[in-house]
């Protein structure tokens, strides 16, 4: 073996496992996401192994990423388990990104140059037209949401609302799964409230955009929670609580 050959083959050995590993992550991900792995499942590594025909490397890899996101917790000599969801869990994530979101839109309103909000606008529009010409999924649904909300957080000139943006919307995938948008009206509304959003910002028009930012999350909030109690049975549950 000729020298240097070693670390080649130990580096396309690495790249192959983390590859798999970032493979069976997104499938994982996936899975979590759609309700295919219920909250308090309990994933054991030689489960997730056997389902995906892999070693148990890339499943250990695999989960500890996803532990980090919040997506699964460890349960000493158990396993992991998908994190369970609650109405406090949806208060805090929809209102930190009413919070964040709103700002984000405000600076982007202010700071966004012209040729960045009309590509942001061509994007939104490519992603509506494609969705409106073929049936779409949850997932396809999602990454058309996600790929709209991270553009204008992007356009707000900050790495680290972006980052934290970026985090919630994660965070918030499983309850966004089951949004009454995700239907051919829904889809409609959905590019109603984006292109009011998309005229605040072109008009620079800070308090707008926010406003309109802050009313969008708010009403999905509200579904989210009304959701969520109808799925666990949470009749005792009084709307006023939903609202806090």
């Amino acid at each position: 073996m000729a020298l240097g050959e070693g670390r080649n083959v130990r580096a396309e050995y690495v790249a192959d496992r983390i590859s798999l590993a970032d493979r069976v992550v997104t499938e994982i991900r996936e899975r979590i996401i759609t309700w295919e792995y219920a909250p308090n499942d309990i994933l054991g590594e030689k489960r997730i192994a056997d389902e995906f025909d892999v070693s148990r490397t890339p499943v250990r890899e695999a989960l500890a990423l996803l532990s980090q996101e919040g997506l699964v917790e460890v349960i000493p000599r158990v396993g992991y388990r998908v994190s369970s969801l609650s109405l406090q869990d949806v208060h805090e994530i929809f209102d930190m990104r009413i919070l964040l979101e709103g700002e984000a839109a405000a600076r982007a309103a202010a700071n966004a140059a012209k040729e960045e909000l009309a590509a942001l606008q061509e994007t939104h529009k490519e992603w509506a037209d494609a969705l409106e010409r073929r049936p779409f999924s949850a997932i396809d649904y999602l990454k058309y949401h996600d790929a709209f909300h991270m553009g204008i957080a992007e356009l707000a000139n900050s790495q680290r609302l972006a980052r934290s943006i970026d985090q919630l919307l994660r965070e918030g995938t499983r309850l966004r799964m089951s949004d009454p948008l995700m239907s051919d009206f829904g889809l409609e509304t959905e590019k109603e409230d984006s292109s009011r959003l998309i005229e605040a910002l072109m008009s620079q028009d800070e308090k707008k955009a926010r406003r309109l930012q802050e009313k969008h999350i708010s009403e999905s909030k509200t579904r989210a929670l009304q959701w969520l109690v109808a799925r666990g049975g949470g009749g005792s549950i009084s709307l006023g609580v939903l609202r806090r």
